[in-house]
């Protein structure tokens, strides 16, 4: 679990640095703001990561920061839209689990289409389980892009290592959308 743990902020860091990288001729202002919120964001993913479990709040609070990042990069082409049952908040989960769900919607999902889209965001909280879920559009004619598969793979590793077969991660894609599904054992503190 350590070593996936530690594969994991490398990761955050590199797809960041591209998308500031790509701001700065463009927007410098921007680029500035989404340095800082890099730094905040790494600041507390270093925090989070140096612990097994975090309350989901924790997580969310983490993922926020990291669409804060995006947002500033992306404008109006990205949104969101939450739906979190209050449940779910005080849930103890592994650290770093939800946000590389959210940045592989943002890196392959919205970043590929060029009016960008929307990422739903769900968790649900009942009889000591978690379902939580993350949506993007997904375009399957857009240039195939280069990818290591360490975000969806890490966190697929990191489910079984932890619950075995009772955490699960379940992929669908349609032809327009793109569904990533964590279901793991949880209690609410």
């Amino acid at each position: 679990l350590k070593a996936l743990k530690a594969q994991i902020n490398p990761h955050f860091l590199f797809n960041s640095l591209n998308s500031i990288s790509a701001l700065t001729s463009l927007d410098p202002a921007r680029a500035r703001d989404m340095c800082v919120g890099l730094a905040d964001f790494l600041r507390a993913s270093l925090r989070l990561g140096e612990r097994d479990t975090v309350s989901f709040s924790e997580e969310m609070e983490l993922t926020e920061m990291y669409l804060g990042v995006e947002q500033a990069r992306f404008g109006d082409r990205l949104k969101v839209l939450r739906d979190i049952d209050p449940g779910c908040h005080g849930c103890e989960i592994p650290a770093l689990l939800i946000q590389p769900l959210v940045e592989n919607a943002v890196k392959h999902g919205i970043a590929m289409m060029a009016e960008g889209g929307e990422i739903g965001i769900s968790g649900h909280y009942a009889q000591d389980r978690l379902l939580f879920q993350v949506s993007n559009p997904y375009d399957p004619q857009a240039p195939a892009q280069a990818r290591n598969g360490i975000g969806l793979r890490n966190v697929r590793a990191r489910l079984e290592a932890r619950y075995g077969a009772a955490g699960k991660m379940q992929i669908q894609a349609t032809e327009n959308s793109y569904q990533v599904t964590l279901t793991l054992p949880a209690k609410n503190t």
